[in-house]
Order: structure tokens, then sequence, then C-alpha cells
């Protein structure tokens, strides 16, 4: 990966092509840059917009600062940033792929947070021949009917492939596992990884979905207690009632928010595993530089919502310099299907072709973290891309 300026060093840059311009001077400053429009649709209202939305708009914008001016097919472009609230729901995709094309002429790259978000959105984006980015979808979501779906965060179901590797290796003790999550698209599909690797290994799978407006949690404890788990897939927040009726099994979070653990405690998470692509624990050092710069402007941790978005960007920009053009889609999407490009987590690619027909999902590597304090994380082991995508059609293609 090229070294990223500091921001410092951005601004004097852009300070002295500005006086070059200003008092004569030719070169670089003398050209013109191209906007390059990139909607993006999160939940940026409620808890989802407090804990995710937000954070990840606000790590994007960073993101945006670093990359900068560059270079595709000779002509230097820079993305113009749009956000708009999705909601994290099929209503909210609708209402903003449309804005985005209608009011603000977005015609290359939308960015719909949330399965159920990507797919409304889908119809509409098609229709432009507009690329849709997701997120929190698996494997069975992206076909060849849908050619411009695409999705460069990390797939939640694919921690899991070597999350249970590592785990069953380690305890193969366990037998019975429980999945507590959200009723919406993004939470079932979450979930069919969960199963799909409990059936490879032989245990028992026991699921739990609940409303996401759901703020009284004992119910779900109770229920996840009459199953015995050993396992528990879910939150802190989901885990707390089970703790205080004498859970003492294993849990794993395949995302982790720090304001989840904050609600609960972090006396509380001690030994909680976390299998997914952070920025913990020094996993990815080329992510340091947004990382840095993030927690120093908000005083907040860079977690996962900011780390993915801000990926999502770079990756998109790195397609866009190996296509060498921002006009001909169908050589942008046969670039994303057939190109490893650099990123904050080192080099990906898009995969699982042979379980969908199509790809179109990037593939990243896993570390598995373990909880060790407040903020504080030990990796315990790790996955490269190739490692995670072996695992997955191996486990999922069973």
């Amino acid at each position: 990966m090229t070294k990223w300026l500091s921001l410092a060093a951005i601004v004097t840059l852009c300070l002295a092509l500005v006086m070059g311009v200003a008092c004569g001077g030719g070169g670089a400053g003398e050209e013109r840059v191209t906007k390059l429009k990139f909607g993006a649709a999160l939940p940026l209202s409620g808890a989802a917009g407090a804990v995710i939305g937000v954070p990840a708009k606000n790590s994007v914008e960073i993101m945006n600062e670093f990359i900068g001016e560059f270079e595709v097919g000779g002509k230097l472009y820079r993305w113009d940033l749009i956000f708009e609230d999705n909601k994290f729901s099929g209503e909210g995709g609708v209402a903003t792929s449309t804005k985005f094309i209608s009011e603000y002429g977005v015609d290359l790259i939308m960015h719909q947070n949330g399965v159920d978000a990507g797919v409304s959105s889908y119809p509409y984006a098609e229709a432009k021949d507009i690329i849709v980015d997701t997120a929190g979808g698996n494997y069975e979501l992206f076909t060849p009917e849908r050619p411009l779906l695409f999705q460069v965060a990390a797939s939640y179901d694919l921690s899991f492939t070597p999350f249970f590797d590592w785990f069953m290796k380690e305890h193969p003790e366990v037998k019975s596992v429980v999945a507590i999550n959200v009723d919406n698209a993004t939470g079932v599909n979450i979930d069919k990884g969960v199963k799909k690797c409990c059936e490879y290994y032989g245990l028992e799978f026991h699921e739990i979905l609940y409303p996401i407006e759901t703020t009284e949690l004992y119910p779900l404890g109770t229920k996840a207690m009459t199953y015995d788990p050993d396992l528990v897939v879910g939150f802190p927040t989901v885990l707390a009632p089970m703790w205080d009726m004498g859970y003492k099994g294993f849990a794993v979070s395949y995302y982790w928010m720090e304001a989840s653990a904050e609600s609960v405690g972090w006396d509380r998470c001690v030994g909680f595993f976390i299998a997914g692509p952070h920025a913990y624990a020094d996993a990815f050092p080329a992510a340091d530089p947004v990382k840095e710069e993030y927690e120093r402007r908000y005083n907040a941790p860079f977690g996962a919502p900011q780390f993915f978005m801000a990926n999502i960007l770079y990756v998109y920009t790195e397609a866009l310099k190996k296509a060498g053009t921002v006009d001909d889609v169908d050589k942008i999407i046969e670039t994303l299907e057939t190109e490893t490009f650099d990123s904050l987590c080192g080099p990906v690619f898009f995969g699982l072709e042979e379980l969908n027909g199509i790809g179109h999902i990037c593939i990243w590597p896993v570390p598995i973290f373990r909880v060790v304090g407040e903020n504080e994380y030990e990796i315990i082991t790790r996955y490269t891309a190739e490692e995670v995508e072996a695992l997955t059609l191996e486990i999922y293609g069973k």
C-alpha cells in the first residue's frame, strides 16, 4: 500500500497548489478534477444511527480526505460523498436510491447499508446501470440475476467458517449453539451461516430472532437458557440477562460495538470472542492512519462500522484505478470480478462464485480476537482471505 500522507501534509499540499494557481504558477493545480458522486445510504437516526450509521459516516469522510485526488485513465477525480438516511429498512432503500438518482444525479455507485435496503434499492439502480454495494448479505443474496450487486464490507457469515474451524479444534466438547439476532434480512442471513457451520460440525443449532426495536431482553435470555447452550452467538446486551441467570458458556460476536460492551460493563465481557476483521490489537496496520485520525477527531474507538465503511470507499477507488475508467460499468464489473485489490486490511478479492454463480462477495482476512479489558483485545489466531474462501466453500458447499 502507498504510504499515507498525514492530514497536515495534505492540507499543506493543497494550500501550495492553490497559491501556485493564484500566483500564475502551472502544474497539477491547473488540472481539472472531476467529482465522482458516491451515494452512501446509512441508518442515520435512532439507535442504529448512533452506533452504526453516524460513526460510519464520520469515518468515510476521513477516508475520503486521505484518498484525496486519484487518477483514473489519465484524469484526476475526487469522491463527492452524498449521505442519506435509509433507516436500515426496505422502504428506506427505495427512498434513498430514488433520491440519489433523481435529485443528486448519482450514476456510478451507491452504498446501501443493510440487506433490506440493498435489495429494495436494486431495481432502481439497475435501471440506471448503477452498481449497488450492500452490507450484511450472505452468498445467497448475490446471483447472476443481480449483476450490479456487490458487497465490499466484510460478510458476517464468512467470519463463522474460520471461527468454527478454530473453535471446534480447541473446544470439541461443545454440543449446543444458540444464535440470537434481529429478525430482519441481515439477521436471518447471518444465522444461516451459523446454522451451516453447526450442521457441518454436528452441533445442535437453535435460533432466536427478535424485532430490532426490542428493549426488554430478559425474555430472550430466558428462552436461550432453555437450550442449555455451550456457545451463544450475539451481542453483550443479549448475553447480559443470561449471565444474570448463571450462564458460564462461551460467547462470540461477528460485529463488535463498544457501546454494547459499555452498556453491560466491560468486566463482564472479558473472554468474549470476536470473529471478524476489526482494526484491533494492530491486526491491520494499514488502517492505523485513518483509525488514529478518527479517534483523535471524535474521541471514540474505531470500531467495525468505521473500519468497514472506510474500506468500502478505498476498495472502490482501487477498482476504478485498475479498471482505468469511471464510465464503462461493464469494465468496472469485470475488474471487480477478476482482480485483487489493495485495502486497509491487505489484499482482498471477490469470490464464492462456486456457491452462487457470480461471486461478488469481497473476501477479507479474518482474525479471531478475545476481549481482555476495556477496549483491549488480543489476537488468538488469524486466517488469510484465501483460507477464509477455502473454508467457506468446504463448509457451506457441503
